[in-house]
């Protein structure tokens, strides 16, 4: 299976068009957004370092809020088009996650950011140590905001059962990777319950929040679908909308927020 940096190199230029500005990644990240209200993320400046960054689009909102913005990603591809089409403030470049906590620049944040599974991308033994590392680096009121892929997704669950592939009902609840097709290549992607990431941070951090992102807003592999549909993803929305605030739904939507904060 090809190296996933690799990959999201070739899904760079695409990626916007795929995922961020599809009508299910405007919803689902809005759903996102609304969380980070609820902690009152917003309401005054922070010096936020964020991982996986894609395209920028996460940095360039949090630049446009007052936030200082370091972002990162494992691909040149991304970094390069982030720099290229992004707020020429925010400081952008290469970061595999085994470089994290030595890089001087995550020791003067307050805030490390992870959004929509990038982490999903390492195995389990790697983000314990991850894990364990940052904790070591963050300092006493600092946040995790990490937003994660769970074991179980109900939406995607009874969308296999509608295609009658039975075998894929349950596909994300394995200890093994998953291959994810991103533009047309698989992608080894590993699913933790919020139970898991709890688990790994709880000797160090309080977890402030903990709340379903897309319980029934449909994963993004449905665009197509849904392009033709949009009263019904209308409909999933103002469900979405009724039932997200359900912080034990993170263990079936598509994904989860998490917010912690360092003791």
């Amino acid at each position: 299976m090809k190296n996933s940096t690799n990959i999201f190199n070739l899904a760079a230029s695409n990626y916007d068009d795929s995922f961020t500005l599809s009508d299910i990644g405007i919803l689902q990240r809005k759903r996102v957004y609304h969380w980070l209200e609820k902690i009152n993320f917003f309401r005054e400046p922070k010096n936020v370092f964020e991982i996986n960054c894609g395209t920028g689009y996460d940095a360039e909102k949090f630049t446009q809020k007052g936030h200082a913005v370091i972002a990162t990603d494992g691909s040149e591809e991304m970094i390069a088009f982030a720099k290229k089409t992004r707020n020429k403030k925010i400081d952008f470049f290469q970061l595999p996650f085994n470089q994290l906590t030595t890089n001087k620049k995550f020791n003067q944040s307050e805030v490390l950011f992870s959004n929509f599974g990038g982490l999903n991308c390492i195995n389990e033994t790697e983000l314990k140590n991850l894990t364990k590392k940052i904790s070591d680096k963050q300092k006493q009121n600092d946040l995790l905001i990490w937003t994660l892929m769970p074991k179980f997704c109900l939406i995607e669950s009874l969308y296999f059962i509608v295609k009658l592939d039975f075998k894929k009902v349950f596909r994300r609840n394995t200890k093994h990777s998953l291959a994810v097709n991103v533009e047309g290549t698989p992608v080894d992607t590993f699913y933790y319950s919020p139970r898991t990431i709890k688990k790994m941070l709880k000797e160090n951090y309080t977890i402030k929040l903990a709340q379903p992102i897309a319980i029934f807003l449909p994963p993004s592999y449905m665009e197509p679908f849904f392009k033709n549909h949009k009263k019904t993803l209308h409909f999933l929305n103002r469900l979405e909308f009724l039932f997200g605030k359900i912080s034990f739904l993170s263990n079936y939507s598509d994904h989860y927020i998490i917010i912690a904060e360092k003791r």
